[in-house]
């Protein structure tokens, strides 16, 4: 049923458009009639690039050592590809209405773009194919353009490839907030010559990426401590458990998308208020839970009865009760907006705002919120002085957001030289993740954050204490020739604690970095 409001929804909105815009219909004359049509492999654009870096940032992580305190630059005080790629597309136009892009990558920072994160296996991941999708042009008002495929996320102020971006390192707020590469379909809809309209439906929020196992190994969807879905045999939960064990399942896929029937729904907004300020506002809204967030109750019950198991009081091998999850309660909502000015030619000036809610089981399967971190809940059941459970003391309705503020200004002295400024405030208090709100490693403290870990050996860890990330990057650019560029990344981070580490291993305030990148783009 939901699947057919959606899909009718889809079409009556595109409908609709085309009839209230029906004035702007091109109708075909005679000339444009006898036009031949051009041979497909004429208006097919080849591009691509090869992007290497040596990063220098200021803390013990070097060599083969990951350096998880920053994006997607992990390889410290080496030299690195941070991606080759190859691009391959024809784009429809009403004399040729069919289209389609191949997005072919390699590199050093493709463990970053599926989930989980840090899963380097390309095979299992379809790394190598960042994007692939088919497209229709659809000659409805002003233009309707379709595509269905593996696609790069519309959320966001930043992209996956470097070389577009004011800075060159990726910020914490698009590589800790928002997904990365979706598989679905998108319609964008040309309203006019200065505003679109897109709608997305994809198969999850979160993302494509690998499943490798389930429990604590890798299991994209679903929440810790609960039990997974798949192969039976694959239901352990310790470290133990074979992270290859999916790619020999007949009932789990390895490669998973989307865990359920239900739709991520997206939409976007775009277009010139006034010729110097382009405004751009982007929704997603999703749930990608089989199971529902179990209640005070249900977790109270399967302690006391765990504990009981062998009394009368007990009933052995009690569980969770296995609910649905509620497209209205276990959610991942986003939104976005973008706010450009060009003030000058040579002066651009960006503001950028993300709120993300995080509802439900949603935030169990995030592991921002989980079971025991609110230690003044905890009930004594057996009576000997010690706490034996911790309650959440929240409903299935319990909500978590996170509000993400930046700022990115760039001004071109030259036709060759320019310099920008980004700054990063991370502000997930209200969530409580590990570093920010989607930690670089899934469901662990990064080993980076000695405050969070001496917090954790404690069981002092407090849900809403974490996070309050800022980041301050100045970054000169240089054009070599016009298909040469080169960018000086001069980065501060910083947050509240002891976030990071210094040189000799300990923890610090924030840490200081440069990075040069170097790409030769065709």
């Amino acid at each position: 049923m939901f699947k057919k409001t959606i899909a009718s929804a889809f079409l009556v909105f595109f409908s609709s458009v085309g009839i209230l815009m029906g004035d702007d219909k091109i109708v075909k004359g005679k000339d444009e009639e006898k036009t031949p049509e051009n041979k497909w492999y004429d208006t097919v654009n080849l591009s691509g690039y090869v992007d290497v870096y040596y990063n220098y940032t200021m803390n013990n992580r070097q060599g083969g050592t990951q350096d998880t305190a920053g994006t997607f630059h992990t390889y410290n005080k080496q030299f690195a590809v941070n991606a080759v790629k190859l691009s391959i597309e024809k784009v429809p136009d009403r004399v040729s209405p069919w289209g389609f892009r191949m997005d072919l990558q390699n590199g050093q920072n493709l463990m970053y773009q599926e989930r989980p994160y840090q899963t380097t296996n390309s095979i299992h991941n379809m790394q190598l194919l960042q994007q692939g999708y088919i497209s229709m042009y659809f000659p409805i008002g002003k233009g309707l353009l379709v595509d269905v495929g593996k696609m790069a996320t519309h959320i966001g102020n930043e992209v996956l490839d470097s070389k577009d971006n004011m800075s060159y390192t990726i910020g914490y707020i698009f590589f800790n907030t928002i997904p990365f590469i979706h598989t679905g379909a998108r319609a964008t809809y040309t309203i006019t010559d200065k505003w679109s309209a897109g709608l997305y439906l994809y198969n999850s929020a979160m993302g494509t990426g690998y499943t490798g196992g389930s429990g604590s190994v890798g299991q994209q969807f679903g929440a810790q401590g609960l039990l997974p879905y798949g192969d039976p045999a694959l239901t352990a939960t310790t470290s133990t458990a074979s992270p290859s064990a999916s790619l020999t399942s007949t009932s789990q896929h390895a490669y998973v998308d989307g865990p359920n029937p239900m739709k991520t729904v997206g939409t976007q907004v775009k277009g010139e208020v006034n010729p110097k300020m382009t405004w751009v506002w982007n929704t997603l809204y999703g749930d990608d839970n089989l199971r529902a967030r179990p209640t005070d109750l249900d977790t109270y019950g399967q302690a006391y009865y765990t504990n009981y198991a062998s009394t009368a009081l007990g009933t052995p091998g009690y569980t969770i009760p296995n609910r649905t999850s509620s497209f209205r309660q276990d959610n991942w909502f986003i939104n976005h907006m973008s706010f450009i000015f060009n003030p000058t030619s040579k002066l651009t000036v960006l503001l950028d705002w993300t709120f993300g809610q995080r509802k439900g089981e949603t935030i169990n399967g995030a592991y921002g919120y989980l079971l025991g971190d609110n230690k003044l809940l905890g009930l004594d059941i057996n009576s000997d002085g010690t706490k034996d459970i911790y309650l959440r003391g929240d409903t299935r309705d319990t909500i978590k957001i996170y509000n993400t503020y930046g700022l990115w200004m760039k001004y071109e002295f030259t036709s060759k030289f320019a310099t920008a400024l980004r700054y990063e405030n991370i502000d997930d208090s209200r969530y409580g993740g590990a570093l920010v709100v989607n930690s670089p490693l899934f469901d662990l403290t990064p080993r980076d954050r000695y405050d969070l870990q001496v917090k954790d050996s404690l069981g002092l860890r407090n849900a809403s204490s974490l996070g309050q990330i800022r980041t301050l990057t100045i970054t000169p650019t240089y054009s070599y020739t016009e298909n040469l560029l080169i960018k000086v990344d001069l980065r501060r981070d910083w947050g509240l604690g002891n976030a990071f580490i210094d040189q000799n291993g300990k923890a610090a305030h924030g840490q200081n970095g440069i990075i040069i990148g170097i790409v030769a783009k065709f």
